[in-house]
């Protein structure tokens, strides 16, 4: 196994084509399917389900591709890392988020970050929570976004955005874009909730349902991602509770949920960074700015 294989796994996964992936990759589409099967025969499965109009991942390619990001991920924090060592005049912004963030949010607020120019790169990852707080606290992070109440102690914190919750019921009609009504949360007190591990939304949700005083039944799976909970939503196994930012475009029937005092449940994200670390004034001021412009676009407004 090599990282050229892994490149390959990922762009064959984002652009849902061997050929466009291997554009991507600027290798011969050959080149790619035999580093393809290759990986595949090393890991001992399937990665891919071909057919002669698409491919898509395999329920074993959804768990493997997540860790082969992460290891292609590491190589460039790697990279950055002897560099800034080797060139201490380089700054790099290190910005660790929560895939629970809304990322398309965080692209328009970052296209337009005060004093760019100050640093040399803006560098993303994506982390689970136990990670972004470790990384926070050894330095390896400059700032963290995450879901609200997740910090650990001693981080400054600020209110970043907040986002509608969605209930998603069994058989779930994921072919047109139009929402129901919304639905209450002791409303759902006997139903199976698909839950993710790592992102921070299970706890959001368990909060949700703890502070209306109402029991959270647990489907005993475990989903990799939010477009798996709608598909076993879809597939009528249990029902899946969604901010909007990660509901597909193409999910219909999914009804806002309400809190126990009857008003729209949502989730709120926040920045978080030590006060200790190097540069601790401008991620401040960055952390500052993300949360005002976050806030306006969440909001429909115009960035400030």
């Amino acid at each position: 196994m090599n990282l050229n294989q892994l490149r390959y796994l990922a762009a064959v996964a984002e652009t849902g084509s061997f050929s466009e992936a291997a554009k991507l990759c600027c290798v011969t589409q050959p080149t790619l399917s035999n580093g393809i099967a290759q990986l595949e025969k090393h890991l001992g499965g399937k990665l891919f389900r071909r057919t002669t109009r698409s491919v898509a991942l395999t329920p074993f390619g959804e768990f493997a591709l997540p860790m082969a990001l992460a290891v292609l991920d590491a190589k460039d924090e790697l990279e950055h890392a002897a560099q800034s060592f080797f060139e201490p005049q380089t700054r790099i912004l290190r910005i660790g988020m929560s895939p629970l963030v809304d990322n398309p949010l965080l692209s328009r607020a970052l296209a337009h970050l005060p004093n760019r120019e100050a640093w040399s790169e803006v560098f993303l990852k994506q982390c689970f929570l136990d990670d972004l707080i470790e990384r926070l606290e050894h330095e390896t992070l400059d700032l963290a976004l995450l879901p609200q109440g997740t910090q650990a102690h001693g981080l400054e914190a600020a209110v970043l955005y907040e986002e509608e919750l969605f209930y998603l019921p069994p058989h779930v009609d994921l072919t047109s874009a139009t929402a129901s009504d919304s639905i209450s949360v002791k409303e759902l007190q006997n139903q199976p909730i698909i839950l993710t591990q790592g992102c921070g939304l299970s706890d959001v949700i368990a909060n949700l349902f703890d502070d209306a005083g109402v029991p959270l039944v647990r489907y005993p799976g475990q989903a990799l991602s939010y477009g798996v909970v709608e598909e076993w939503a879809g597939l009528g196994i249990a029902g899946g509770i969604l901010p909007r930012s990660k509901l597909s475009t193409s999910t219909n029937g999914a009804r806002a949920i309400l809190n126990g005092d009857g008003e729209v449940a949502k989730v709120g994200y926040e920045a978080v960074w030590s006060s200790a670390n190097a540069h601790g004034g401008e991620v401040a001021a960055c952390a500052g700015y993300l949360c005002k412009t976050m806030r306006a676009l969440a909001a429909g407004m115009a960035t400030p």
